[in-house]
């Protein structure tokens, strides 16, 4: 006698149990409400397993298969998916945006995320940045435009043989998430006021606080600086950086989708290439804690039309002075309508 394998013994058991409860109706002893609680199904579906057993008898109440077809997406779908990992380094949900944006595909994240798991692409993050916070964490966004600025330093290799070190300063706006982003030879305070000048000349809204760590390059004189311009000058307290998380995790961006992937021959060619990747943060990547949006776009949604539009386009001659000669450099390419900057020249050496 052939035995039965493990799913025919479950299809089995599922009819003997279907052919109980009908049996059960039919024979009058017990109400179809009776049964129902009996067996644990709704009366809906002891009804349908009458109908089915009336029209097809024992053979009716066998559980129909399940498809295990797997939808598949169109190949050239799923070479965009890889294409953008490899280039951007972006996750499912991000790669999921991306789509939606620039080539108008709609395609679920765990669609993405089985794509990356079929072609075996590698885990993006260092183990380091997974690991689950010590404390909980309280998560705060600022209403308006300006009301806060997180204010920081990055340290990064000179390509140069000059010096060990350059420095990046980093201003990030608490609202938006709109960066203003400079190189500078040297981490000194007179250095920090002069960005901090930069940034209010770029920033179209009015900057109410800076918030920074306590470094060297913020101290008292950056702060009566600051109080000169009528700016609250906050400093979080000593060894706690996810106070200032947003600057903090767009220098973990930086170093993932920009430092890891660019070459740099001098320091002229990092400052080019990091004006470039600045105005892509700001204006064409989309940031997944506004909801895909770009922080420009919030901006623009915060402020009004005029008060944005003129002090925008300043921006744009601002990043002029350290575009290349050959502006095929940078000009960005056009996908389904939208520019998006050419990350093979971006970060081609």
């Amino acid at each position: 006698m052939k035995r039965l394998t493990e799913k025919e013994w479950t299809e089995l058991q599922s009819q003997r149990l279907r052919s109980g409860a009908v049996l059960q109706v039919e024979s009058g002893k017990l109400s179809q409400i009776d049964v129902a609680a009996v067996y644990g199904v709704s009366r809906s579906t002891l009804w349908r397993w009458r109908r089915q057993y009336k029209r097809f008898g024992a053979a009716g109440l066998n559980p129909s298969p399940r498809s295990t077809r797997q939808r598949r997406i169109m190949p050239e779908t799923e070479a965009e998916i890889l294409r953008v990992r490899r280039e951007r380094g972006y996750g499912p949900q991000r790669i999921q945006l991306y789509l939606k944006r620039f080539h108008g595909l709609v395609v679920s994240s765990s669609t993405v995320w089985n794509v990356l798991r079929r072609n075996k692409m590698p885990a993006l993050y260092m183990t380091r940045y997974n690991k689950p916070a010590k404390v909980a964490l309280r998560r705060y966004v600022k209403s308006c435009p300006g009301e806060t600025i997180q204010m920081d330093v990055k340290f990064i290799r000179n390509p140069s043989a000059a010096r060990r070190k350059l420095y990046q300063f980093t201003a990030v706006d608490d609202c938006t998430r709109y960066r203003v982003i400079r190189i500078y030879a040297r981490n000194t305070t007179r250095n920090a006021i002069d960005f901090f000048e930069t940034v209010k000349q770029v920033f179209p809204a009015k900057i109410r606080e800076v918030q920074t760590d306590n470094g060297p390059e913020f101290t008292t004189e950056f702060g009566f600086h600051l109080a000169q311009q009528q700016v609250r000058h906050r400093l979080i307290r000593p060894r706690t950086p996810r106070l200032n998380g947003k600057v903090e995790r767009s220098h973990r961006t930086d170093e993932q989708e920009f430092y890891s992937k660019a070459t740099f021959t001098n320091e002229e060619d990092l400052k080019t290439k990091l004006a470039n990747w600045e105005m892509h943060y700001n204006q064409e990547r989309g940031h997944m804690a506004l909801g895909g949006q770009t922080p420009a776009e919030v901006l623009s949604a915060k402020l009004s039309t005029d008060s944005v539009g003129g002090k925008v386009a300043l921006q744009g001659e601002q990043y002029s002075q350290f575009w290349p000669d050959k502006k095929e450099d940078v000009t960005p390419i056009m996908v389904e309508g939208k520019s998006v900057l050419d990350l093979q020249s971006l970060f081609s050496g």
